[in-house]
């Protein structure tokens, strides 16, 4: 090659999609009262000798079971501060979802294609991903529930874990799962850089013991430094 590829470090787009079903209250008020730690840790990088990440965004998105509930996924702009952020998990209601599994591929289809901002464009679209060298693409998922293995979604229905798989590599996206000890979840867990915290507790159900999970503050708390470790990482260097 007679030109180097450029690069890009520090810089990152997050997505937080969580499961809005009814057992989720828990999990979703200990994200909303914890972030500030994600963010601090993120902006600090001063975890696991990781870098700081001085430039995000994020946004925190839902979903539901798309076949039978009305309003199964709930998206939000990408933000640039702690306080909107907080204000889009408060957004989010957990209500539904009785009728287990739910329809975390469909979810994972519509993030990871939710197109891109074109290359040099001066003003970022806050619907779309950042251009592709310009910031690493990461989705955190927060589920207690196990996922349908095809689609409903109208632009990839019948599709499966493969479908998915290829949407997160071609969109270079970095997945981080905190989902139940199921099956199907080491299956996505296998996609590159993707990483799975399986939530298990002896003698709990998987609703239960996330709700262990969340709610154990300093746990928590450690978890989302953990995590804003992992993402600096990622954010470090950005190829083309």
């Amino acid at each position: 090659m007679d030109q180097q590829q450029t690069k890009t470090r520090g810089v990152a787009d997050i997505v937080f999609l969580i499961d809005v079903s009814g057992s989720m209250a828990p999990a979703i008020d200990a994200l909303k009262t914890n972030i500030g730690t994600f963010v601090e840790s993120l902006s600090k990088g001063d975890a696991n000798n990781a870098s700081p990440v001085r430039d995000w965004r994020a946004k925190a998105v839902g979903y539901r079971d798309f076949e039978f509930d009305e309003n199964a996924f709930i998206d939000n702009p990408f933000v640039t501060d702690v306080e909107a952020l907080r204000a889009q998990l408060a957004g989010l209601t957990a209500e539904g979802g009785e009728d287990e599994p739910e329809s975390l591929l469909d979810a994972l289809f519509r993030v990871s294609n939710m197109g891109q901002t074109e290359k040099g464009t001066q003003s970022l679209d806050a619907t779309k991903w950042r251009y592709r060298s310009d910031a690493a693409r990461v989705v955190v998922v927060f589920t207690d529930a196990s996922f349908k293995p095809s689609m409903s979604i109208p632009e990839a229905k019948g599709g499966g874990v493969q479908d998915i798989t290829n949407a997160i590599i071609n969109n270079r996206i970095i997945l981080s799962l905190f989902a139940p000890d199921m099956p199907g979840y080491d299956e996505l867990s296998q996609i590159d850089k993707s990483e799975w915290e399986a939530i298990s507790y002896p003698g709990l159900n998987p609703q239960e013991a996330l709700v262990k999970f969340t709610t154990d503050q300093a746990n928590f708390k450690n978890t989302l430094r953990q995590l804003a470790a992992s993402v600096s990482k990622s954010a470090e260097t950005v190829a083309l």
